[in-house]
């Protein structure tokens, strides 16, 4: 079975990926890379190609979205298929960006639980803006994480100044993954990245924003076990 990594986002842990695992069982060996302790985008890359295997599939979700284009512009040679989920082609939306900047003044004041709190319904679509459930599994990997592993986090989100180059140099099979009602990071982004990556193809799944693989894990699943299948 090929070999699979999956990037976690921000503030997030393999929680966020327990449905796919789990349903990607016998179509790749999988792993979840850990993004907590690095301080840059390329330290995390750097991290994630020193314990992977020769040749890999790769995954990214949001955050992890950019270290896997970071990847791509180091390693590509060693990634057999790419998924990015929530992704751009680099950095963040001004919009995002304020919002990010927001949750650093936030979190170096110690107040996580406020500002997850005051997010939450941002990240969400329809009714699961007010799901409590799925709101304990947010909270909870934020804690998780913690405070000064999202700061570092975040900082580095900030650090990504322009679009990453060379994406027409991306020839792997590559699926581009977004949900519908996304607030900060919308289907028109999502287009405009497979624009760029030749052979890519785009996903835009219904009934879900940011978080589509927790909002709609079937059906990401799904996406994944086909691109994993060519």
């Amino acid at each position: 079975m090929p070999a699979l990594i999956l990037i976690p986002g921000l503030l997030c842990d393999q929680t966020l990926w327990r449905s796919q695992i789990g349903g990607l069982n016998g179509h790749a060996e999988t792993t979840v890379a850990d993004i907590t302790r690095q301080s840059t985008i390329s330290e995390m890359a750097a991290d994630v190609l020193r314990t992977a295997p020769d040749r890999f599939s790769l995954a990214g979700f949001s955050l992890g979205s950019q270290v896997a284009l970071e990847i791509m512009q180091v390693a590509r040679e060693r990634v057999e298929r790419l998924a990015l989920l929530s992704a751009t082609h680099g950095g963040l939306p001004s919009a995002v960006k304020s919002a990010i900047l927001y949750a650093v003044a936030a979190l170096e004041q110690d107040n996580l639980d406020q500002y997850l709190d005051e997010i939450y319904p941002s990240y969400f679509a329809g009714p699961r803006a007010e799901d409590q459930e799925l709101k304990s599994v947010f909270v909870n990997m934020a804690h998780a994480v913690g405070e000064q592993a999202g700061i570092r986090q975040m900082r580095a989100l900030l650090a990504i100044t322009k679009p990453f180059p060379n994406l027409e140099k991306i020839f792997c099979p590559t699926v581009i993954v977004g949900g519908r009602d996304d607030r900060r990071i919308p289907p028109s982004s999502h287009q405009r990245l497979a624009e760029e990556i030749p052979g890519s193809k785009l996903v835009i799944i219904d009934d879900a924003a940011h978080f589509a693989p927790l909002e709609q894990p079937e059906r990401v699943t799904a996406v994944l076990q086909q691109w994993l299948s060519k």
